[in-house]
């Protein structure tokens, strides 16, 4: 279903790992002790987090122990944006913003124990594998599509938000459906790797791993149906010591979300145009400490 994508950086350990499982060995043996936990992850979407008739979509995911991502956002913000020192938005930035991100954003990341996770699947193949993804959460069975005045939507459930509490059902759009499905299969695929490194590293398979999922502010923000629609992909109360999902409620940009909204928007364009997006910088210098993986549904 899914390949690797593929960098032309070199160096004496590439900051590009060939799969999910080599990266996540790299990325926790940078860790001086990986099993302090939370991990941060912040997430954004290119061109959004709903189909919506493109044809790419690509999630960038950037993880780190104690937030070190917070420090590569504000280091690459002075390289590329001498006068604010601040990243800003991709949609709308121009062209020599995007060049000099796209430039500086490995040498900066190779200096930090920081991991990028790149997923870029075409819209159709989304929507194609819809249900095996939803099998894959368990949800098979607990969601159907209905229409409701004249619109179309999905309803999930039904589910209870705590014990003791009548179960409930949550409708929400149908464009928003299937990127939540395969946002929240690669979230959990993600755990699942980052565990296994962290008790190979450690000796021990009793991992207790969470991880704080920082989002750009979702359809609806942190209390709306997509938030809730999130919260119960991911597992719903038993996400509890696996996930917390949330993020920034005001309306200034924060360093962490513009990293992750440029890596996603970068990636994005090299995937539906890589000839005009090519490498053109100079090759990172070891010792690197940051690592990368990117993968592509056809």
């Amino acid at each position: 279903m899914f390949r690797a994508g593929v960098t032309t950086i070199t160096s004496e350990r590439s900051i590009a790992a060939p799969d999910l499982m080599t990266a996540m060995r790299l990325f926790v043996s940078n860790l001086t002790d990986p099993a302090l936990f939370p991990y941060a992850c912040s997430i954004d979407h290119s061109p959004s987090e709903q189909v919506d008739g493109s044809e790419w979509h690509t999630s960038a995911l950037i993880i780190s122990q104690n937030m070190e991502h917070h420090a590569l956002a504000n280091e690459l913000g002075k390289r590329i944006n001498p006068n604010s020192k601040c990243l800003r938005q991709w949609k709308g930035s121009s062209k020599n913003y995007r060049r000099q991100f796209h430039q500086e954003f490995f040498h900066v990341l190779k200096d930090y124990p920081v991991l990028a996770l790149i997923a870029s699947a075409r819209e159709n193949t989304i929507l194609g594998h819809e249900q095996s993804l939803a099998d894959q959460l368990g949800i098979t069975g607990h969601r159907k599509r209905v229409e409701l005045d004249g619109k179309k939507k999905v309803e999930f459930g039904p589910f209870t938000y705590e014990e003791n509490t009548p179960p409930k059902t949550l409708i929400v759009p149908e464009r928003h459906a299937p990127m939540a499905i395969f946002t929240a299969n690669y979230l959990l695929r993600i755990h699942t790797s980052l565990k296994a490194a962290i008790g190979e590293r450690i000796g021990t398979s009793e991992v207790p791993l969470w991880v704080q999922v920082w989002s750009d502010k979702p359809p609806s923000d942190f209390t709306g149906k997509y938030a809730k629609l999130m919260w119960l992909l991911l597992g719903g109360g038993s996400t509890q010591g696996k996930f917390t999902w949330g993020g920034f409620t005001g309306n200034t940009d924060q360093p962490i979300d513009l990293l992750a909204d440029n890596l996603a928007g970068l990636l994005n364009e090299i995937t539906q145009r890589p000839d005009k997006n090519r490498y053109k910088g100079r090759e990172l210098q070891p010792p690197v400490k940051g690592m990368l993986y990117w993968e592509r549904l056809e």
